[in-house]
């Protein structure tokens, strides 16, 4: 099993991270993924991340809520299996915005 491919991470308002990601067509043929743990932690803070563990394949986006505003993260994600937890994917790092300061379009977001 590979680590998930198109992972993006977007801020959407000042306390509010979108996370989205895809997987390989192998892993997605082989219907063996069970879901994807999410993991997040403010950038350059030693320590464990926060993990959000989404249950079934089909979810692949996730909103991180309650974040500091103005704020670097950290984000990655990993599929699992009934084996285990898959190789996590390459850390992206987003920076919430300044409040009052929508990011998103309502169509896009």
């Amino acid at each position: 099993m590979q680590a998930p491919t198109a992972f993006t991470v977007i801020a959407t308002n000042s306390i509010t991270i979108k996370a989205s990601w895809q997987t390989s067509p192998a892993d997605s043929r082989r219907d063996i993924i069970k879901g994807f743990k999410l993991f997040y932690k403010k950038e350059g803070v030693v320590g464990l991340a926060t993990e959000i563990t989404i249950n079934g394949s089909a979810v692949r986006t996730h909103y991180a809520t309650g974040l500091d505003e103005n704020t670097e993260y950290e984000f990655q994600v990993a599929a699992f299996t009934s084996a285990g937890d898959g190789p996590r994917s390459s850390v992206k790092v987003v920076r919430t915005v300044e409040d009052g300061k929508n990011t998103c379009l309502a169509f896009f977001c």
